[in-house]
């Protein structure tokens, strides 16, 4: 809350405001759920805090259910605890915590479906079940990623012996009819929209060849998301996991629920371009997986165990300065004389060794959180500029790319209208 509005909105944030200030139940990209949340606090105001006090909210919010989760599974207050620590000690995650994503509502909405859904298999209560359904609905008009939690549920109960009889029985149906019914009005929208949104999620990614490069190229960028060292634990984790027998029933629901998701995505990884942070939902049980593996390995004083403590002090080391590096190259212009010294360094190697490349002059856009500041005043000189055309009240502003539009649109007078010319992404 404190950093909230020390620095300007990024691209995608930009985009999402203009969503909130023209309501509607889909989006050429996205479900609607992150323009309500936006619309809906800045009500209180249309500050850089209130854009962004919605994601504060939901990200304090899905810890609290993580923990709900983590007693419910293994009712140890411990697990929690480092559970959400670990979360904290990942780069991206204090991105998503303070960014307006999609992501904010459909971790919220993750994190209660399967709270809610754990209880409806223990307890088998209609109304729990029903809130399943609602909650479901609620992450699948955040992002669409959503549907990806049903197919995990469903390897969950395929593989369990003691689950399994709920693919039997009514109500896991009833719960994915209630979403549907929530995310009815979404599929509306799309109908008469040509699907668009559908069409551009699926050729979104993975629609070209199969590359080993586009592989080790999607683990990097989890690598550099979230931390090496925490990813590589939880690699680790899962193949302790899997070898473990008997394999627990909150182990099980783990594994399946967050597992999934890094495999589907890495796959994707494989074939086209993916955004680090997409897996992310599958670190809240992730997050959980890690633990309690870490837990159970560090209690016995033997070579493993201290192995162990060991990645877990590096994992610690590792996150912390990763976090430090991006508050510090958020607030302070470092990007710039690192990059000239690394040059430096790369002009005397080339000297001695012609077939190393010196690095080519450092451009402004290489530090990417120029993007971040700067766009109130070019907003300023844009609607000086329009007042002195000839029509100013028909003079409208444009560029070839959406998210130059939106970063700037966000800043201008709420009647000049500013799109994009791009046959395929206008915004209005």
């Amino acid at each position: 809350m404190a950093i909230a509005s020390s620095f300007g909105l990024g691209t995608d944030e930009s985009h999402y405001v203009l969503f909130s200030r023209h309501l509607a139940w889909g989006y050429f990209d996205h479900p609607p759920m992150v323009a309500f949340l936006a619309a809906l606090t800045t009500l209180f105001g249309d500050g850089l805090f209130f854009i962004r006090l919605g994601p504060i909210i939901c990200s304090a919010i899905s810890l609290v259910l993580l923990r709900f989760l983590a007693l419910a599974l293994y009712r140890d207050e411990r697990v929690a605890f480092w559970a959400a620590v670990l979360l904290l000690l990942m780069p991206y995650q204090h991105l998503l915590t303070v960014a307006l994503l999609p992501d904010a509502t459909l971790n919220l909405f993750w994190c209660g479906t399967l709270v809610a859904l754990w209880h409806a298999m223990k307890d088998g209560r209609w109304p729990v079940w029903v809130l399943v359904g609602l909650l479901l609905g609620g992450a699948l008009l955040s992002k669409y990623h959503a549907v990806l939690l049903p197919l995990c549920v469903l390897f969950y109960l395929l593989t369990s012996p003691s689950r399994r009889f709920w693919l039997g029985r009514i109500q896991p149906y009833v719960a994915g009819l209630i979403s549907l019914i929530v995310f009815m009005p979404n599929i509306i929208w799309n109908a008469r929209h040509n699907w668009i949104s559908y069409a551009y999620q699926l050729a979104h990614g993975g629609s070209g060849h199969f590359s080993l490069g586009k592989l080790l190229g999607a683990f990097g960028g989890q690598m550099g998301a979230w931390s090496p060292v925490i990813f590589g634990l939880l690699i680790a984790a899962f193949i302790v996991t899997a070898r473990e027998k008997p394999f627990s029933e909150s182990d099980r629901f783990v594994f399946w629920t967050s597992l999934p998701v890094f495999v589907f995505f890495c796959g994707i990884g494989a074939f086209g371009k993916i955004l680090p942070h997409w897996p992310s939902v599958g670190w809240w049980t992730g997050s959980l997986a890690v633990t309690t593996v870490t837990l159970r390995k560090i209690s016995p004083r033997d070579n493993a165990g201290i192995r162990w403590r060991r990645w877990c002090v590096a994992a610690a080391i590792t996150g912390f300065v990763m976090i430090s590096f991006l508050y510090t190259v958020a607030f302070v212009p470092i990007v710039g004389p690192l990059y000239s010294h690394a040059r430096s360094i790369s002009m005397r190697l080339n000297q001695h060794l012609p077939a190393i490349k010196p690095m080519k002059p450092f451009k402004s856009k290489y530090d990417i959180t120029n993007r971040l500041f700067g766009w109130e005043e070019i907003a300023e000189k844009v609607e000086a500029i329009r007042e002195e055309m000839a029509c100013p009240e028909r003079t409208f502003v444009f560029s070839h790319r959406f998210f130059t539009t939106s970063q700037l649109a966000v800043y201008l007078h709420p009647e000049t209208v500013a799109t994009s010319l791009h046959p395929l992404l206008r915004i209005t």
